[in-house]
């Protein structure tokens, strides 16, 4: 009756033993899934970080070409504007002058 005392006690220890260390793995298991899935999202933040950032470049970079664009037909306009005046100046001198010496 003790032989079967002890080899029950040593089954149980065994038994736990096996829980134990079954236990062991599946938690290595459930960490390493972890640090996987903790990997894979900061890889997806990142990547949607740097879209988000490029969008924001390029829509920088339109606006500006748009400002700059903007900002050349007001020269241009001004710039013929100002020939416009210079010319008409111009012939006022040129009259004014030739009036003078008449």
């Amino acid at each position: 009756m003790v032989e079967d005392t002890i080899r029950t006690i040593r089954e149980t220890e065994k038994q736990a033993h096996e829980i134990v260390e079954n236990a062991r793995q599946e938690s290595e298991c459930i960490m390493k899934d972890a640090q996987e899935r903790a990997e894979e999202l900061r890889e997806e933040i990142i990547k949607k970080a740097q879209d988000e950032a490029a969008a924001e470049i390029e829509s920088a970079r339109m606006a500006g070409a748009e400002k700059e664009s903007s900002a050349k037909a007001a020269y241009e306009a001004e710039t013929a504007k100002l020939k416009t005046s210079a010319g008409e100046k111009e012939k006022e001198a040129v009259e004014m002058v030739i009036s003078l010496l008449a």
